[in-house]
């Protein structure tokens, strides 16, 4: 019997020099596959938990702007200097 954990590709968010980044996958890379990442810059596929002692220590990632931006235009979402806010 197997257990089957199921990953959704369109939720993963790799992180590269502390910047999580968008990414297209269509399934999920194999460990060591170099994956791009919208902006262009890409790496090995390496998978950890999320709660890993060594992601703590490392601090919370930022956003990588021009993935977010082309993430944002491919979709139809502003900016977020672009957005208004509620008053």
């Amino acid at each position: 019997m197997t257990a089957a954990i199921y990953i959704d590709p369109l939720v993963i968010q790799p992180v590269i020099d502390g910047e999580w980044h968008r990414i297209r996958l269509t399934e999920i890379p194999a460990p060591g596959q170099i994956i791009t990442m919208l902006c262009g810059a890409s790496g090995a596929a390496m998978f950890q938990l999320s709660d890993d002692e060594r992601r703590r220590q490392r601090g919370i990632p930022r956003q990588c702007e021009r993935c977010d931006a082309i993430y944002r235009h491919e979709r139809g979402i502003p900016l977020r200097q672009n957005r208004t806010g509620r008053p």
